[in-house]
């Protein structure tokens, strides 16, 4: 494997999206990187392992390396950790009560599902955590995509204080494209670990008083999955159909139906309901399109 050169920023470079991602994480100011190799996320810290300023580790399992990831974010970190989408299985424990907890520095969970079954033993769609954890889900559609959402997504765990999934497939992580890297940002922690049991420890007591606020966040983050940046809408002069998409079935539509309107989701949770529904009242069919 080529080793990476971290300062060679602006200039176009040829890239996975593994390798889009730990660039994405070490120029967002990301300290800690763990994870549990399993194709087709292994490349993830490999690639991350070569950066200066990040800490990385292979973890003995996926939950320990959410948990290492979860230590960082708490000591006001930024943190990710990677993972295939049979660990994420594994490390739902940590998972579902971090959702709880929430996060201190911006907290990042790269989940590769292998669509298709290339080299795993099922084939799950990671995107279903969303609405069970009450998390974002971001997809990206190609390598450009995979790093920028990955800078993105830090700043979006620290805006609503929760644990973001970064929802690769197979055709994102092993497909190479063309990347424009930018500079790595100096991510200040403005205050160490800060004790405060009734937030971190979830007890019954502790966690019955968190339930509320995690619905009352999901609720701020359904009017913004209307508004964010990372939707792409197209309104195509074919109204016979339009098309939902993420991730890359956008580029499948696009080659196939090129005057069609369409929405793509960077962000697929929450889903933005009311775009689907005004696209919907514009075409005689809707389409949703998914990757098999």
């Amino acid at each position: 494997m080529n080793a990476v050169n971290p300062l060679s920023a602006n200039d176009r470079q040829f890239m996975s999206g593994n390798e889009a991602v730990a660039r994405g994480a070490w120029e967002a100011g990301c300290k800690v990187a763990a994870a549990y190799p399993g194709t087709p996320s292994t490349e993830i810290l490999e690639y991350a392992s070569q950066f200066p300023d990040m800490y990385s580790e292979w973890s003995i399992n996926e939950k320990v390396s959410l948990e290492v990831a979860i230590g960082a974010s708490l000591a006001g970190s930024r943190a990710i950790c990677a993972m295939k989408h049979v660990g994420l299985n594994v490390a739902s424990d940590a998972l579902m009560t971090q959702t709880l907890i929430g996060v201190g520095g911006g907290l990042v969970i790269a989940v590769a599902d292998d669509v298709g079954l290339s080299s795993s033993q099922n084939e799950q769609d990671s995107r279903f955590w969303g609405r069970f954890a009450h998390v974002p889900i971001l997809e990206p559609a190609d390598a450009q995509e995979a790093y920028e959402f990955t800078k993105y997504a830090f700043e979006l765990s620290e805006q609503f204080s929760v644990p973001v999934i970064l929802r690769m497939t197979t055709r994102i992580c092993h497909v190479k494209g063309v990347v424009t890297p930018g500079e790595r940002k100096n991510f200040e922690i403005a205050a160490g670990f800060q004790k405060n049991p009734a937030r971190l420890v979830m007890t019954p007591t502790n966690a019955r008083h968190r339930i509320p606020l995690m619905f009352e966040r999901e609720e701020q983050m359904k009017p913004f999955s209307e508004q964010h940046r990372l939707k792409f809408i197209k309104d195509g002069s074919d109204k016979r159909v339009g098309f939902i998409t993420s991730g890359p079935t956008y580029m499948h539509v696009q080659e196939s139906f090129p005057d069609a309107p369409l929405i793509k989701l960077g962000l697929s949770y929450p889903v933005p309901v009311e775009k689907i529904r005004e696209l919907a009242g514009q075409v005689e069919q809707l389409v949703v399109v998914e990757e098999v």
